[in-house]
């Protein structure tokens, strides 16, 4: 198995074997939290690069931001289909060695109305420390846990869910290494690497990063996706093309920085 790291810059490609070789400024416990705006989503485009990061030591966390209750296709189960996938995401995630699932429960498909945050109402989601919305709890979550590296889906996904935890998720940052908001905890103190990965749409650019696993791990992601009984019909065509792919997967690194004049000044000189 090995990683393979393509400089963008030079467009040199550096092999290396082991994730902690190939990440930089690797820490003596990792912390990685992956953003799943669905259940599933960080398990299509990550579930080789899960099972990598627990067989190195990594502290593995997932966040999943919505309840999947439009994710049905049955209307049998149109009242049920949160707990369902629920019990789903559980069994999924345990099936590669993940069981540090945590749960927003924001709804499906309207995550644009939990943008930012607000005083929390009688029976609103998501609800921390008497505020709800997105900034909150990712602000939160990034305190709490303080990741040396964060994994989101690229923000060319072509869910509009994606689009907006992409949004909410890169400027929580900025609140969690911040004093505002001391209810949710103490200032993270510094940044975590953010990295991307794609489910159903491209990157954005080139990604940076090839993740190489085995068969057997492949097949373990398919087995684990397969757990997803209520999500068959709907992730079928991701899945068939993943069973004819290879056991690779892609990440690129997004490159989070604060804006410094001082990066312009050459242009100018």
């Amino acid at each position: 198995m090995q990683v393979k790291i393509r400089d963008e810059r030079t467009g040199e490609v550096i092999t290396y074997e082991r994730l902690a070789e190939a990440f930089p400024r690797w820490q003596p416990q990792e912390r990685w939290l992956f953003i799943s705006p669905h259940d599933d989503d960080v398990l299509i485009g990550g579930g080789i690069l899960l099972q990598r990061a627990l067989e190195e030591g990594v502290d593995v966390h997932v966040l999943v931001t919505t309840d999947g209750a439009q994710g049905y296709c049955d209307l049998s189960l149109r009242d049920s289909i949160v707990e369902v996938r629920r019990e789903e995401t559980t069994l999924a995630y345990r099936a590669i060695g993940v069981h540090q699932v945590h749960l927003l429960d924001f709804p499906d498909g309207s995550l644009h109305l939990f943008k930012g945050r607000r005083r929390a109402q009688d029976g609103d989601p998501g609800m921390i420390e008497g505020y709800t919305g997105l900034q909150n709890a990712l602000t939160f979550f990034y305190r709490k846990l303080l990741p040396s590296r964060v994994f989101l889906m690229s923000l060319n996904d072509y869910h509009p869910d994606h689009k907006v935890v992409h949004e909410e998720a890169i400027i929580s940052l900025f609140h969690a290494h911040n004093p505002i908001w001391a209810e949710l905890g103490p200032p993270t103190g510094g940044f975590p690497r953010v990295y991307e990965l794609a489910a159903y749409g491209d990157f954005v650019a080139l990604p940076s990063i090839r993740v190489e696993g085995t068969e057997e791990l492949k097949e373990r992601k398919l087995r684990a996706l397969d757990l997803f009984v209520s999500q068959k019909e709907i992730i079928a065509s991701l899945v068939s093309i993943l069973r004819e792919r290879p056991a690779v997967e892609y990440v690129r690194e997004y490159g989070f920085k604060l804006y410094d004049p001082a990066v312009y000044e050459a242009f100018f000189s």
